[in-house]
């Protein structure tokens, strides 16, 4: 028994700042989720692009569509021609590749509806490229 008192010491020596970076990390991605949530309004209404990490997926009953992050098409608009063609998904997943955020049609249905009434359909860029 006191070799087991030893490797136990032993892990813990060599491991706490891996323990303490997955904290760090947790806390900040609560502070992502709840800025991720009030971004995709905000992305929705200026038609702005995707972030090079993140991700905007709609899932419907049968299939699902990824909103290409090319660096041209504005949210707003993929939004919009998704919404036309297909009517509104079951579920929207929004935000970094790794840590996602999946939100049902309840959630977010009033506010996407709202931000798209603001959109402006003949734009597919963002709106810091039509001001040049």
């Amino acid at each position: 028994m006191p070799s087991e008192p030893k490797t136990r010491k032993s892990r813990e020596s060599t491991n706490p700042r891996p323990r303490d970076r997955r904290r760090e990390s947790a806390k900040g991605s609560k502070g992502a989720v709840s800025a991720t949530h009030l971004s995709l309004p905000k992305l929705i209404q200026e038609n702005a692009v995707l972030q090079s990490r993140s991700q905007l997926l709609l899932m419907y009953s049968d299939f699902q569509t990824e909103m290409p992050n090319d660096g041209k098409t504005g949210v707003g608009t993929w939004l919009q021609s998704r919404l036309k063609e297909h009517g509104m998904p079951s579920l929207l997943r929004f935000g970094p590749r790794s840590r996602p955020q999946v939100f049902r049609r309840d959630e977010f249905s009033e506010w996407i509806t709202l931000a798209l009434a603001s959109v402006n359909p003949n734009s597919d860029t963002a709106p810091q490229e039509q001001l040049s």
